[in-house]
């Protein structure tokens, strides 16, 4: 009787793993990923990590942003490797845009393909309007931020 059951089991317990994924970013991954020319939409890449406060009042706000307008496309990136601790923080927020995590390349290397200007505060934000137009923003963002970078309304 139990052997009926084992695959249905593993089918069902292997679904919420797979939604968990998180894409390993590395170098080259990054510089395109922060291309303006990769987003022919409203599009939000949003640097996080697990030990940052800051980062979730962020999160909050994009993922009730995203509710409010579906044009707008926010993608995650956490500043730190792929762990178990990571889809837990994401998970309550529902974002549905593409998830990334730091993959095997050199932190500092990823850092400086994402933005060689930056010291590696969290948050930060980039906020592309999908016509070529960048903004970035270290620290919380808001809605009037996100509203005049990317031109939705909330």
């Amino acid at each position: 009787m139990i052997r009926r059951f084992l695959p249905l089991f593993f089918l069902l317990a292997a679904g919420p793993l797979a939604a968990a994924d998180f894409t390993p970013l590395d170098r080259l991954a990054a510089k395109k990923l922060l291309n303006p020319e990769s987003h022919q939409q409203a599009t939000i890449v949003a640097l996080w990590s697990s030990d940052c406060n800051y980062c979730k009042k962020n999160l909050k706000l994009l993922s009730s942003l995203a509710k409010s307008n579906q044009k707008l496309r926010v993608i995650t990136v956490a500043a730190e490797p792929e762990s178990a601790q990571l889809w837990p923080l994401l998970k309550p927020y529902a974002l549905s845009g593409p998830r990334y995590a730091y993959g095997s390349d050199n932190p500092e290397a990823i850092a400086y393909a994402i933005d060689a200007k930056w010291g590696g505060e969290l948050p930060r934000t980039f906020l592309f309007d999908g016509r070529g137009g960048k903004e970035t923003v270290a620290g919380v963002i808001t809605t009037a931020t996100v509203e005049k970078a990317t031109g939705l309304r909330f």
